[in-house]
């Protein structure tokens, strides 16, 4: 009689242990990322090959600006990793507990001033564009939340021309925003982050000029596991490649500079 009661006993002990694995991140193949837009077709590409490689893993990812990012990770945003343009949130989400690895840099952005072919205006003009009389609308990142926003105005006063044109700077929530401003109209000239310029749609629309990066802070861009990744294999992987020649090599072909190199 006892041994007929364990029986059954153990098969539900096991049955249970099963469903705790299944639904375990470990067994998930599953990461969850938030990204600055300026990775939009970069990161992309990037999932697409780590893909190829793991097609049984799922990887989804939303591109917003990092100051948004940051603040809906400290609120309890679930997401495992997060790619910020600005690397010094991912070092604030590990000085605030909630990252569960050291940031590690990835990659470091530029800067342009872009337009469209349809537009008539003259790329190669630079900064000078901006005071252009022809020009009456320049979209630029929130500068109080988007990484690249910041890094436009001090472009701008590099160059002392904000307090001329301010009034006619129209502001987008990230980075890919501002782009569409300007392939909509809204806009005539942005400033947006040179990844997004070599993007296949945007380059085939329109021209830009590349600001010399000594102009401006460097845009040093960094990563960080955050605590919903803990013990979650797929994110663990993810991050391996994001170090791999592959990955590397897609940073490079839009634009980034790779740390160390």
């Amino acid at each position: 009689m006892n041994s007929v009661m364990k029986k059954p006993t153990r098969i539900l002990t096991v049955f249970c242990v099963m469903l705790i694995f299944a639904s375990s991140p470990l067994q998930a193949g599953q990461v969850r990322i938030t990204a600055a837009s300026d990775l939009q077709y970069a990161m992309k590409e990037i999932i697409s090959a780590y893909k190829k490689k793991n097609p049984e893993d799922k990887v989804s990812a939303v591109f917003g600006s990092s100051g948004k990012a940051f603040s809906q990770i400290e609120n309890g945003a679930p997401y495992d990793m997060f790619f910020s343009a600005d690397i010094s949130y991912p070092e604030k989400l590990k000085t605030s507990g909630s990252a569960i690895s050291e940031p590690k840099p990835y990659a470091i952005g530029r800067m342009t001033v872009w337009v469209t072919k349809s537009s008539g205006l003259d790329a190669k003009k630079g900064i000078r564009l901006l005071s252009d009389p022809k020009v009456r609308k320049i979209a630029m990142a929130n500068p109080e939340h988007a990484p690249y926003g910041r890094i436009a105005r001090e472009v701008m006063e590099h160059y002392k021309v904000y307090d001329n044109i301010k009034n006619r700077i129209v502001l987008g929530e990230n980075i890919q925003q501002t782009a569409q401003f300007v392939q909509t109209g809204a806009a005539d000239v942005g400033m947006i982050a040179y990844s997004l310029a070599l993007a296949p749609v945007l380059a085939k629309e329109g021209n830009y000029y590349l600001i010399p990066e000594n102009i401006h802070k460097p845009i040093l861009q960094g990563y960080v596991l955050l605590k919903p990744a803990s013990g979650n294999r797929t994110a663990k992987k993810f991050e391996l490649f994001i170090g791999s020649a592959e990955a590397r090599s897609i940073f490079k072909r839009y634009g980034f500079t790779l740390p160390n190199e």
